[in-house]
């Protein structure tokens, strides 16, 4: 039985006390006052009141039991509702955990929606008894809607990841009913945020981020036959994400870029990067890239706002390459001051003054240069002597690290040092509003982050304009 359903029990035990208690007491008034009185009009008057205020409280009692049940009826697990208040409640060292059924939808299509109710049924009682042969008794677990299942359970989090991906191996394996069950998990500390819809959508983006990044599950000689075709086709899918500048006003828009590939559905840069990088197709992946990029924010140039493409540094000191982008933006009517060229470079290129060189060459034709990851472990603070830089952006882990006071002096003195040689500060992964207050005493340029802005689409950045 899952715990949901002993407390289900339990609240259904008091409600029949409700009604069961009442009638006791009923029932010895009516029989004293028989006893005491033997005045009989006044004793039929007396039963005729109490019997039908007694009726009406046992139906709006009854009444109550449906409203107020504390399960959903396929999974027998917590309704939504009763989930988060159980969240909003949980103590310290406890962990909010999402996890759900990926396929659940093309199950309910291949099969039926009765087996995919069942699939859902037996999926929550396999959690739970998981759960308990790890020790984790009394978990309450809840649907949150369709496949999605939240629960809270006392445990460190990097345990609990490493339980429920042996979970999800297991269940991927031996599926439920002969059917195949693909499952998917985020955590999150339950002090992370006072806000439950923030801890939710903490969940949702982490899980959604952790698809992206997986590795594609194909044969190394498969990967160029995605990447050709990708480039092919010209699919490319960008995304964009707002960043406000210190009068919180929008001035910086963040493309993000997939690819889509008919083998392999949408593919995430950071699946295809490095294998763009070792076949040698950075060249020609950026000139489509940006061709189709062009194409789309033709009608979107505003001089307020900046576009900012992540571009490999290889590419970007490619000679043929400039000459490239300054015919593709001219034939465009796109003026290169409104473009920022990101880049981002874990080993140091020696060439310094040819990198030099060539950044001027993007500057004079109106292009801005942004370095990302600064301060991480790459070559980003060595590139501050030598390059030409206008923006830079900071390594996630600073923004991770802020309650360490190591990490808040030393990005007080960055800012200001980058402050000092002219160069713009941008702060990124901003997601909490306690973080946002503490990154404005420190005046950055530029914040970015959830609590501004999720990634858009063109229409909803042209709304949002």
């Amino acid at each position: 039985m899952l715990y949901s359903e002993s407390k289900e029990r339990e609240n259904q035990f008091i409600i029949s006390l409700k009604i069961g208690f009442p009638f006791l007491v009923l029932t010895l008034v009516l029989f004293y006052v028989f006893q005491i009185s033997a005045n009989t009009l006044e004793n039929l008057l007396l039963t005729v009141t109490l019997i039908p205020i007694y009726i009406y409280y046992i139906f709006y009692l009854i009444y109550r039991g449906f409203q107020s049940t504390l399960i959903e009826s396929v999974t027998r697990t917590f309704t939504k509702d009763e989930i988060l208040k159980r969240i909003k409640k949980a103590k310290k060292n406890t962990v909010v955990v999402l996890i759900r059924i990926d396929n659940i939808a093309d199950i309910d299509k291949r099969y039926s929606l009765k087996v995919a109710d069942e699939i859902l049924r037996k999926f929550c009682q396999k959690l739970d008894n998981f759960l308990r042969n790890y020790n984790f008794k009394n978990v309450p677990i809840g649907r949150y809607g369709g496949g999605n299942f939240l629960f809270i359970v006392k445990g460190r989090e990097k345990e609990l990841n490493h339980i429920l991906t042996i979970f999800s191996k297991e269940l991927k394996n031996i599926g439920i009913d002969d059917v195949e069950i693909k499952v998917d998990f985020s955590l999150v500390e339950s002090n992370y945020d006072k806000n439950i819809e923030n801890i939710v959508k903490k969940l949702f983006f982490d899980i959604e981020e952790h698809k992206e990044l997986s590795f594609l599950n194909v044969k190394p000689d498969e990967y160029e036959k995605i990447v050709l075709e990708a480039l092919k086709n010209e699919k490319f899918i960008f995304k964009y994400q707002p960043c406000l500048d210190h009068l919180g006003k929008i001035k910086i828009l963040e493309v993000l870029t997939k690819v889509y590939s008919k083998s392999h559905g949408m593919l995430s840069f950071s699946q295809i990067e490095r294998v763009i990088n070792h076949m040698g197709y950075e060249n020609i992946f950026y000139k489509k890239l940006f061709k189709v990029l062009c194409y789309e924010i033709q009608n979107l140039q505003n001089p307020e706002i900046c576009f900012s493409v992540k571009i490999s540094p290889v590419t970007l000191r490619n000679n043929e390459f400039i000459v490239y982008l300054n015919q593709l933006f001219y034939v465009n009517k796109i003026d290169p001051k409104n473009i920022i060229l990101e880049f981002s470079e874990e080993n140091f290129y020696k060439e310094t003054k040819r990198f030099e060189e060539i950044l001027k060459q993007y500057k004079k034709m109106g292009f801005k240069i942004s370095i990302d990851n600064f301060g991480g472990n790459n070559s980003s603070i060595e590139y501050l002597k030598y390059l030409p830089l206008d923006l830079v952006k900071f390594d996630i882990e600073f923004t991770k690290n802020l309650e360490d006071e190591r990490y808040l002096k030393l990005l007080k003195f960055y800012i200001s040092m980058l402050k000092e040689l002219k160069i713009k500060v941008m702060i990124k992964f901003i997601d909490k509003k306690s973080i946002f207050e503490t990154i404005q005493r420190y005046n950055p340029d530029f914040i970015q982050g959830f609590i501004v802005s999720k990634p858009k689409n063109l229409k909803q950045i042209k709304d949002m304009l």
